[in-house]
């Protein structure tokens, strides 16, 4: 895999809050509070809040929903990297925890996804299913069709020292066969008091969801370069 190209292309931070009821007037002085980011409020549906902007050249979506027992954040089809959305989505935390008083996260669950491009090959099923995978055109008759996509998936559970779990993905894209789509879908399962420097235990939590997929998945990845 050629790690130069990597793009990102979304980053969503879901939270796990004790159920509550957010009133329309706290869910509306936080769409005030974030007016410089986001330009819709809606309510889709009962105890839902979304916030949200969509650019109309570049179709990036940027959203905050809010839920009885969830906050999301996401940004998704974005060129952005892990700084310029952090700077973003820690205010949003930030207010959201602030305006609508919420104790704290049982959980949080991490979600960054990547494209990247093979080193060699033009094809990334070709890369994937035949380098990777060590499949060939012999092992793939039983399908009795072409494939349209390789993939693999890599589930990696918590360990004493590390309170956290990653489920991994890594296929071809379908949208663009010359293209590897990767993601990291992480969960840190210890609850967190939403005092002191939680902010910060949050930022740490998504830069280790982001340097796991960044550094040890394209590691993994790159060993397949010289076959």
């Amino acid at each position: 895999m050629n790690t130069s190209s990597i793009t990102p292309q979304a980053f969503i931070l879901e939270f796990l809050n004790p159920p509550m009821n957010h009133s329309i007037d706290s869910t509306q002085r936080l769409f005030t509070e974030l007016k410089d980011t986001y330009a819709n409020y809606t309510r889709p549906a009962d105890n839902i809040t979304e916030l949200s902007h969509i650019d109309k050249n570049s179709q990036e979506v940027k959203k905050l929903i809010i839920g009885r027992d969830k906050v999301i954040i996401l940004n998704e089809f974005t060129s952005a990297t892990l700084d310029s959305f952090w700077k973003i989505a820690s205010d949003d935390i930030k207010k959201a925890v602030t305006v609508l008083n919420i104790p704290l996260f049982f959980f949080r669950q991490y979600t960054i996804r990547f494209t990247a491009s093979p080193l060699k090959e033009k094809d990334s099923r070709i890369f994937l299913g035949n380098k990777v995978c060590a499949l060939d055109e012999a092992k793939l008759k039983p399908f009795g069709r072409p494939i349209l996509g390789v993939g693999m998936r890599f589930f990696i559970p918590a360990i004493q020292a590390e309170q956290n779990e990653y489920n991994i993905r890594v296929e071809s894209l379908l949208q663009d066969t010359g293209k590897i789509f990767l993601e990291n879908q992480s969960r840190f399962l210890v609850p967190l008091q939403l005092q002191g420097d939680y902010v910060n235990k949050i930022k740490e939590e998504v830069d280790k969801t982001y340097k796991f997929l960044r550094e040890n998945i394209s590691a993994f990845l790159e060993q397949y370069n010289s076959l």
